[in-house]
């Protein structure tokens, strides 16, 4: 082991061991983003180290295992997945896999341990895809903290972890890891290790099973499953909430609905509306929809060797008090996806986490060569509202600290320094709101009001 894996590895043991008490929130992207963008919390850009992450996230497993996999093909050079999974099972950890048997692209699934249960999806003429791309960790366990969900944009490849554009999603959130459990269950045809091809169901054979939304570290998340759960109506209500701002980045865009829906906002006043798409999506109806409407701020992405794979939109990222959300997961934007392929969906409402999406969009955009600017916030994460608006004191403090604003409608939010939500109040102009900072280690927090004229972050220092 050279020196840089072992210390990406102990980094990798660091992270994932204070998670429990930490963001339950990650995102990772593989290519770089952009930080000056950054409302206080970076965007992770793993160069090169998708792959070991995802290793680093199989052999932290203790129990269990459910993987719904579009395509797993080890090659070399790339991280060992498929070692990890064999170790895992060795260890004793029970691993069950799903991957597709349409395109049947998935080389590495002869490779896994004889004793890991495996099951393809159908291959007939009347279903489409398995397309998902999830990890389920330790949905059973007794300590509701082991649970953990890896879901985003990524195959598991060389190329999706190095060279095409993707995005992982980490949730920690027993019941989130339940409601993926029993969307595995359905496609798997029983709750056993043993699969049942007499009871599983597939694409549109499968029925809405599972609870759609969750409270995760004070946040907002939705998940929808295709194609029972009408997920395309999902996007296009997702779409419709923006108030001030729309960023898309799909790989494959042919619904007309979505696009006619973006172009109605990039024609009103007032919006910031900023997309991209794969040379893939050219052709079809949304492309012929927005490219005259949108021009240059609508990206094709052509590139011979890889492709733009997320499947992400973000609404309202500089807008804290307008519901910023992030939507991402394994749905393309195409009715194939929404009537026949197995998918899944995320939508987390959090602006931290919009942020972060943003910061890789944008470097996304500029080096397809289009034009972006952070908004009002800029690098420090202070807003264009004056510091007479925002009254903090005393700071330092060894407990207690009052805020006061000089504006109604205000929400005052209380994170640490990676922006991770402790406290959150409602106050009105001239008035007093007190947070105690008692129980809380020494050291640097954010206070973030949010008016109708802007946002402030202050930094608050407890003694």
């Amino acid at each position: 082991m050279n020196k840089f894996t072992l210390l990406l590895t102990l980094l990798l043991s660091v992270a994932l061991s204070s998670q429990a008490s930490g963001p339950k929130i990650i995102a990772y992207f593989n290519h770089p983003v952009a930080t000056n963008f950054s409302h206080g919390t970076n965007a992770v850009y793993l160069n090169g180290t998708i792959g070991d992450t995802l290793v680093a996230y199989i052999n932290r497993a203790k129990y269990s295992l459910d993987i719904a996999i579009y395509e797993i093909s080890q090659t070399s050079g790339m991280a060992d997945v498929v070692g990890a999974l064999n170790a895992a099972q060795t260890r004793g950890v029970a691993i069950r896999v799903i991957y597709d048997g349409k395109v049947n692209s998935s080389t590495s699934i002869t490779s896994l341990n004889a004793a890991i249960p495996r099951l393809a999806s159908p291959s007939t003429s009347a279903y489409s895809i398995m397309h998902n791309k999830f990890m389920i960790i330790d949905a059973g366990s007794a300590n509701a903290a082991d649970a953990i969900v890896w879901t985003g944009s990524f195959n598991w490849t060389q190329l999706m972890f190095t060279g095409d554009y993707n995005n992982a999603l980490i949730l920690q959130d027993q019941p989130l890891a339940q409601a993926y459990v029993a969307e595995f269950n359905q496609m798997w045809g029983s709750s056993t290790a043993t699969p049942n091809s007499t009871n599983s169901k597939f694409g549109p054979y499968k029925t809405a099973t599972t609870a759609h939304t969750f409270t995760i570290d004070g946040h907002q998340v939705d998940l929808y499953f295709s194609p029972s759960d009408g997920t395309n109506n999902q996007i296009i209500a997702a779409i419709q909430t923006a108030d001030k701002e729309l960023f898309f980045g799909v790989y494959t865009f042919t619904e007309s609905t979505n696009a006619s829906d973006i172009a109605t906002k990039y024609n009103t006043s007032g919006y910031t509306v900023k997309g991209i798409m794969d040379q893939y999506s050219v052709g079809y109806a949304a492309a012929t929809t927005l490219t005259p409407v949108m021009g240059s701020n609508l990206k094709i992405y052509n590139s011979g060797s890889t492709v733009y794979h997320n499947k992400m939109m973000i609404v309202d990222p500089d807008y804290p008090a307008l519901d910023p959300l992030v939507l991402t997961g394994s749905h393309n934007w195409s009715n194939t996806a929404d009537t026949k392929n197995d998918e899944n969906m995320i939508i987390v409402h959090d602006s931290t986490l919009a942020n972060i999406y943003l910061q890789s969009f944008a470097q996304n955009f500029i080096d397809m060569g289009g034009s972006i600017t952070p908004a009002p916030w800029g690098p420090s994460g202070v807003d264009v509202i004056s510091e007479s608006y925002v009254s903090i004191y005393p700071n330092p403090t060894t407990g207690m600290i009052s805020i006061q604003t000089a504006q109604s409608n205000v929400t005052i939010e209380l994170t640490d320094i990676s922006g991770h939500l402790l406290m959150s109040r409602e106050a009105e102009a001239n008035t007093s709101t007190e947070f105690s900072l008692a129980n809380f280690d020494s050291g640097v927090y954010l206070v973030r009001v949010s008016t109708p004229a802007g946002v402030k972050v202050n930094k608050v220092i407890k003694l």
